[in-house]
């Protein structure tokens, strides 16, 4: 279960988009490692889904208009993910400094998910 406690290890802030499909589960939702689970939360802190990092698959995802998104799939969902790029327009940035900030966040979260045990794929 995901919680938000000391032993945060990634957390994207109020900042991710994350889809699945057509469907938009969060505009400004949250990204979450914590006691080895990959957490995807709505505005509003609710659940949207969860796995333990052992079973979490991330491959890189369509580059729309070249933004740098992600695909996690947990529980047999594939969930298209972008970090930050979207908040980050809203706040005033730049396309290239947005895309390259999204860039770093997505090799981070990468690098934290192989380290603890969950597979990627063609990154």
């Amino acid at each position: 279960a995901i919680t938000m406690t000391d032993s945060v290890v990634f957390d994207s802030g109020d900042s991710a988009t994350i889809a699945s499909g057509m469907k938009i589960h969060a505009k400004l939702g949250r990204v979450v490692i914590n006691d080895n689970h990959l957490g995807f939360l709505r505005e509003n802190g609710d659940l949207i889904d969860s796995a333990p990092l052992a079973d979490v698959l991330i491959k890189k995802g369509l580059t729309y208009g070249m933004v740098p998104t992600l695909h996690v799939v947990l529980n047999g969902t594939k969930y298209q993910l972008n970090l930050s790029y979207q908040a980050r327009i809203n706040a005033g940035q730049d396309d290239g400094t947005a895309k390259d900030a999204q860039r770093e966040e997505n090799k981070q979260l990468v690098t934290i998910v192989k380290q603890l045990g969950g597979q990627v794929k063609g990154l």
